[in-house]
């Protein structure tokens, strides 16, 4: 992927430090929240969006992890959803998933490798 298409998200110290950042951005010319966590040391960016209702997933608490920091949760109703994919366990909604948005890291720098993102301020 050519450079030119790379936003820059956070550094590894700033994710490493934080539970989750969230970033304000333009998805497919949608304005939507992306939540950017670390889990098993791999980096991982979704669209901040419940497919059951169309919420954030944090839009209840400021969590996006459930209790036992196994799953990402939906704080409105707890779905879970597997954070190395994106696939809700719960089963209204099972085997959907969050919306992936890839990262790349250079030099200690994540970056959305997204060709249709756009960071907003």
């Amino acid at each position: 992927m050519a450079k030119q298409h790379l936003k820059p998200v956070c550094t590894r110290l700033e994710l490493n430090a934080a539970s989750y950042l969230k970033r304000n951005i333009r998805f497919k010319n949608q304005p939507v929240s992306a939540i950017i966590f670390a889990f098993e040391a791999c980096a991982y960016a979704y669209v901040n969006h419940c497919m059951h209702m169309h919420r954030p997933l944090n839009c209840e608490q400021d969590a996006i992890f459930d209790e036992t920091g196994k799953y990402l949760r939906c704080s409105m109703h707890g779905f879970i959803f597997d954070p190395k994919t994106g696939e809700c366990q719960s089963p209204v909604c099972f085997g959907q998933r969050l919306q992936t948005l890839r990262l790349e890291e250079f030099d200690g720098t994540l970056y959305f490798a997204e060709k249709h993102l756009t960071l907003i301020d």
